[in-house]
């Protein structure tokens, strides 16, 4: 489900709030909270402005919601999944620094 990857996402970077996600993504708080609950099922303009506010390119965030399906429901491979997950987020933002230099 993509709202429990934005949500874990968003937690990751640094306990980011869905205040500040709000902010840097020109989404509504209450619609990031639909999303995160489930309630909603955000379009790929919504999709890429959540990417763009958690710092990701929208294909990692997709990628994460592909690994978070296949774990759904395995508890014992929670941990796993978040590992996983701050991996994916470190491997990242060290290849946009890279970029930058």
């Amino acid at each position: 489900m993509i709202g429990e990857v934005v949500r874990v996402t968003r937690r990751a970077k640094n306990d980011m709030t869905i205040n500040d996600l709000s902010k840097k993504s020109q989404v509504s708080k209450s619609y990031i909270t639909e999303i995160e609950k489930g309630k909603k099922t955000p379009s790929n303009d919504i999709l890429n402005k959540l990417s763009k506010g958690l710092d990701l390119d929208i294909e990692t965030l997709l990628t994460l919601d592909e690994y978070h399906e296949s774990l759904l429901g395995k508890k014992e491979k929670l941990e796993i999944y978040r590992m996983l997950l701050l991996k994916t987020l470190e491997t990242y933002e060290e290849k946009e620094v890279k970029k930058c230099k």
